[in-house]
């Protein structure tokens, strides 16, 4: 099975999961909107980095891995925009969104230091994962048939590009060294040219004043 047709799979399997009924909609649209700040402090406690900063989910690959699209520059954008928001000059004795605002930069920092994202993408993954196991533990038995043979199929192809992709590494760095050595080599074999030139030099005064 192709990547793309055990994605198909797997995005049926979790519609079908997804299906709470008719009146799924009805309750979703009952609910109180929340204000910019609500939702940021909501997700806050949930420790919902992603989603308070209106930023996709990371999934995780066949491996475990995190997998996110999302660079720095578009981590800033979607801070700067909040930011705007509630920024307590814009909302004056607002706590809330004073409250939000603190959170916003705590999370916009959690996300831009590369320790710190490493971390989070990690957990982020590991949930990602977890939930799709749970999705496909509800499909019927030939669909998670299918599933576990596209995904063993594909953390194979992982491993495979991973080793490739290591065996390239390891070649450029080798390649980087051998460079690095050559250009010491014609330095030190230029530094004694020199070396040898003034020698001479000197050599030749030393006959004149005589």
């Amino acid at each position: 099975m192709s990547k793309a047709s055990f994605e198909r799979l797997a995005a049926t399997v979790a519609c079908e999961d997804g299906d709470k009924g008719p009146n799924a909609g009805a309750r979703e649209e009952a609910k109180p909107a929340l204000t910019t700040a609500q939702r940021i402090l909501k997700a806050w406690e949930s420790k919902d980095y992603f989603g308070l900063l209106g930023l996709p989910e990371p999934e995780a690959d066949e491996l475990g891995r995190p997998v996110w699209s999302c660079s720095e520059v578009e981590v800033s954008k979607a801070y700067r925009k909040l930011s705007i928001v509630v920024h307590p000059d814009k909302n004056p004795g607002d706590e809330e969104a004073r409250r939000a605002f603190e959170v916003l930069n705590q999370a916009h920092r959690l996300l831009k230091d590369p320790t710190s994202r490493e971390d989070v993408l990690r957990g982020a993954a590991d949930k990602a994962r977890r939930r799709r196991e749970a999705q496909e533990a509800g499909a019927d038995l030939a669909t998670r048939v299918q599933l576990h043979a596209a995904k063993n199929e594909r953390a194979r192809e992982l491993r495979k590009a991973e080793g490739q992709g290591l065996q390239a590494h390891i070649l450029e760095q080798m390649r980087k060294r051998q460079e690095e050595a050559k250009r010491r080599a014609q330095a030190a074999a230029r530094a004694a040219q020199m070396r040898g030139g003034r020698q001479m030099g000197d050599g030749e005064e030393d006959d004149e004043e005589e």
